[in-house]
């Protein structure tokens, strides 16, 4: 037996030393494969966070674009709001002349839109009644100084607008309304309005 159990005690003491030395094989790859990754984690972090920073910075440009966007479109609007301000501001301020440059408007109008010195002058119902012959007489006045024809007449037709006037001849209707005067006025004068309001 004594043969046996050295026999058995030399298998045991191979065993051992062979379990000894691939456990110390398998520590040293585990330490070198958690090195390893412990690089790579390392790395794969720096990345990670540096493509985090590059979104980041993206987004952040996006989002003060998109406010600068909003910005000028607040300001657009805002700009435009004022200049139509303005417009209708004059609009209500021709229609509020004083009685004797409101009449003088009217006549210059009628006159100037009758190249031939013929028509009809056509006004609104409550400029017809207060003004109608004088506008009518100042018109045939103009024309007359500029050696031109005076036929012109007052229509019994009113229509409905702010002020201003309609003069028709034959089939042919030149719109003076202001109304229509400042909506003409808008494509000519809009940049002019802009300069002034917002340099």
């Amino acid at each position: 037996m004594n043969g046996i159990e050295e026999i058995i005690s030399r298998i045991a003491d191979d065993a051992n030393q062979n379990a000894e030395a691939i456990l110390t094989s398998a520590r040293t790859e585990a330490a070198d494969i958690t090195e390893r990754y412990a690089v790579l984690a390392a790395e794969e972090r720096s990345r990670i966070l540096a493509d985090g920073e590059v979104r980041g910075r993206a987004v952040i440009r996006r989002a003060a674009s998109i406010a600068d966007q909003d910005r000028k479109q607040h300001l657009l609007a805002e700009k435009q709001r004022m200049i139509a301000l303005a417009f209708d501001t004059a609009l209500q301020r021709l229609s509020a002349l004083p009685e004797v440059e409101y009449v003088a408007l009217l006549a210059r109008l009628a006159a100037d839109a009758s190249s031939s010195g013929d028509g009809e002058i056509i006004l609104s119902q409550k400029d017809h009644r207060r003004y109608g012959p004088r506008v009518l007489a100042d018109a045939n006045r103009i024309l007359e100084d500029a050696g031109k024809k005076t036929n012109l007449v007052l229509a019994a037709e009113t229509r409905e607008f702010v002020g201003g006037l309609v003069l028709k001849m034959k089939n042919v209707e030149v719109n003076c309304t202001l109304d229509a005067i400042i909506r003409h006025s808008k494509e000519d004068l809009t940049l002019d309005i802009a300069a002034t309001l917002f340099s």
